[in-house]
């Protein structure tokens, strides 16, 4: 089904293609580029099946023949890969960085003890220092197996099938990104974040100002990865992280990455049942010293 709506934005001053509850072979044949000239962009919402390469990049051709950059909305489909594939990518990334950090400790620790001038003590460091390298690089080989394996999945998850051909072409052109209740995790925020990053230093192409994720079951976890994309953003106006699950801890490490940030003009973290407001109106407060720019909408 094709109808001409109106999106809900108020920026937008063209209607907007809507496709819904249709297979990717539904859509794909109704995505019409040569027409896309009429339309502020597209949204493919409640999908039948997977969202796969073809589709991603066919949705993202319509939008490059939008005029002035266009609004892509995938909603109400799960772009996940339906596993504990992206927790799991998470955690063993972290811990990679934690055993590394460890094997370095336990390589200065061999290292000092050539400057102990006792005996006993030197062997008991030098002992210490390579038991704790053998054990670092045994779990590290364990962590990286386990990260292939995953990785190949992740490479058949949708959200990897869209984000990656987000990143392939050469001339951006999506202004507003709508992925809301689409099953997104942290890990997907990870690749996400660094390519809306990289098409920022980009000369050509729009920039993803509006980046509306409502819906997924980010956690605090997330939080961290948007606060570091903040932190570095030159171009992202308006982020919308309503319903996804945070609590006061997950808000105050993400505004924390707004004290830097002069681009940020509206924070949406509404509907989030786990947030104690007085805390989260504290950190909010702090961060007000510093950026007076952007508004917080916290119910």
């Amino acid at each position: 089904m094709i109808e001409h709506v109106e999106p809900g934005q108020e920026e937008a001053t063209a209607p907007m293609l809507r496709l819904s509850c249709q297979g990717s072979k539904g859509a794909l044949s109704q995505l019409d580029v040569q027409a896309a000239q009429g339309f502020g962009g597209v949204e493919v919402s409640m999908l039948n099946d997977n969202l796969d390469t073809e589709l991603a990049g066919r949705l993202l051709e319509f939008c490059a023949a939008v005029p002035g950059g266009a609004c892509l909305s995938i909603v109400h489909t799960d772009l996940g890969s339906g596993t504990d594939c992206e927790q799991r990518i998470f955690e063993l990334t972290n811990e990679r960085l934690l055993r590394e950090n460890e094997k370095v400790f336990a390589e200065k620790l061999k290292r000092d003890s050539s400057k102990e001038k006792d005996f006993s003590a030197a062997a008991d460091k030098r002992r210490r220092g390579q038991a704790g390298i053998e054990s670092a690089i045994e779990r590290l080989a364990a962590i990286d197996a386990d990260l292939v394996e995953l990785e190949k999945v992740k490479l058949e998850t949708p959200w990897y099938s869209l984000f990656s051909r987000l990143e392939a072409v050469n001339r951006n052109s999506v202004r507003q990104l709508d992925l809301s209740n689409c099953g997104l995790h942290a890990t997907g925020l990870v690749m996400l974040t660094k390519i809306m990053l990289e098409l920022e230093t980009r000369a050509e192409g729009v920039k993803i100002s509006w980046l509306i994720l409502d819906g997924n079951d980010l956690t605090d976890i997330g939080m961290g990865v948007l606060a570091r994309f903040l932190r570095l953003s030159n171009c992202i106006c308006t982020l919308q992280l309503r319903n996804v699950g945070i609590t006061e801890q997950g808000l105050s490490e993400l505004v924390a990455g707004l004290v830097t940030n002069r681009s940020l003009q509206l924070l949406d973290v509404r509907s989030n049942g786990l947030i104690e407001t007085d805390a989260a109106r504290s950190s909010i407060s702090g961060v007000k010293r510093f950026n007076k720019n952007a508004e917080i909408l916290l119910t």
